[in-house]
């Protein structure tokens, strides 16, 4: 029997993916800077259908789909509502904006974004816009 890597599961980027990556800190909030709206158990529940992503009870969640595509965050909710969530990591667009769809919902696409440390504000798109480039 063949002994294989320890990585050999993990699936390897192409230099584009690597390329395509990109570094970020942010708060993501429902319109206006308000809650994003769902619950705190409809977006765990939607975040633990995703491969590879490992969700805890107190609202953590690493998703590590190989070493250097990796997303940390964490969910705070008050009053039946989802406040904020902290992310941080690097990633694609495509896993990014499955990301945001995991957390939010149908109201994905209202979300607003703070970046960390700047504490600069934008919406959704323009955020996308300014770390991935023009989207299609």
């Amino acid at each position: 029997m063949q002994n294989e890597p320890m990585n050999n599961s993990l699936r390897r980027c192409s230099k584009l993916e690597v390329d395509s990556m990109q570094p970020f800190h942010v708060y993501l909030y429902g319109p206006s800077q308000g809650p994003i709206a769902t619950s705190f158990e409809d977006a765990a529940d939607r975040l633990e259908q995703e491969p590879r992503l490992h969700f805890e009870p107190d609202g953590s969640f690493v998703w590590s789909l190989d070493a250097k595509e990796q997303i940390y965050g964490m969910l705070y909710d008050a009053q039946q509502q989802l406040q904020y969530v902290d992310l941080q990591g690097h990633c694609r667009l495509e896993i990014w904006q499955r990301l945001i769809v995991a957390i939010a919902g149908e109201s994905a696409d209202k979300c607003e974004v703070m970046v960390i440390p700047s504490r600069e504000l934008k919406d959704l798109q323009a955020f996308e816009r300014s770390k991935w480039g023009p989207l299609d």
